[in-house]
């Protein structure tokens, strides 16, 4: 857990600073949601480093709901505040939000990252879910990438695949045969095929197939939440209720 070490900031309120470190011992015992209550108490009272952690711990998606827009928040709030880490990678986000990422890049940094852990990369994580939206907005691709996304998650031999399409909300009418709709060559192939590539570099990592397909099922879901049809769907789970 060593991004959650080393604080930048430390509170002169003597509760402040003990509900962030309360947070750090609840992550140190695997506990997240904990030691979100501790981050996010510590936060309000002005935490700069509890803000960071927080987009840490709501970006991987360890709970429930799986928040990307609250985590890009607290990374745009925790740069503004002067936090090294969030002000350094700022421009992935920044970069993200306004579509100029590109794929390949998200790809290449995973790869460049040292080894792996249990839970999901969070700044990458973060990212993907709103770059991918942005580009679907732009080249408006979101129907046909939500068609093809749910009607191969409806292939799955995976029980928590088929409740996961269930809580988009959308009916099977409306992505039935999304798969073989799709055009080649297409924005919304490109940005499959994107999915692809990142649940692949996902692999090479060693992260889990399960965690894996997760991954790519929050990004879909988020693209859905930001869609007409976002007003049916049902918060995003985090890895605490996902495989439940």
């Amino acid at each position: 857990m060593a991004l959650f070490r080393k604080p930048f900031f430390k509170s002169g309120n003597s509760g402040v600073e003990a509900d962030y470190i309360a947070g750090v011992t609840y992550i140190q015992r695997g506990d997240w949601a904990a030691a979100s209550r501790h981050f996010l108490r510590a936060a309000e009272g002005g935490h700069i480093s509890a803000l960071y952690n927080l987009s840490l711990i709501w970006g991987s998606g360890t709970i429930t709901p799986y928040d990307f827009d609250a985590a890009a928040d607290c990374w745009y709030k925790a740069a503004a505040a002067g936090h090294p880490k969030a002000k350094e990678s700022l421009w992935l986000l920044e970069a993200a939000d306004r579509g100029g990422f590109g794929s390949d890049n998200l790809v290449a940094l995973l790869q460049s990252q040292p080894g792996q852990g249990d839970v999901l990369p969070a700044v990458l994580m973060i990212c993907a879910a709103r770059f991918y939206d942005v580009v679907c907005k732009q080249y408006g691709a979101t129907s046909d990438v939500i068609a093809y996304e749910l009607d191969g998650a409806m292939t799955s031999d995976w029980k928590f695949v088929h409740d996961y399409v269930k809580r988009t909300g959308i009916d099977r009418s409306v992505y039935e045969g999304g798969l073989e709709r799709l055009k080649e060559g297409s924005a919304a192939d490109q940005v499959t095929d994107g999915l692809n590539d990142f649940s692949n570099a996902l692999r090479q990592k060693g992260f889990d197939q399960k965690l894996i397909v997760m991954a790519r099922c929050s990004i879909v879901g988020y693209i859905i939440q930001k869609s007409p049809f976002g007003g049916r769907a049902e918060a995003l789970r985090g890895a605490d209720s996902f495989f439940r």
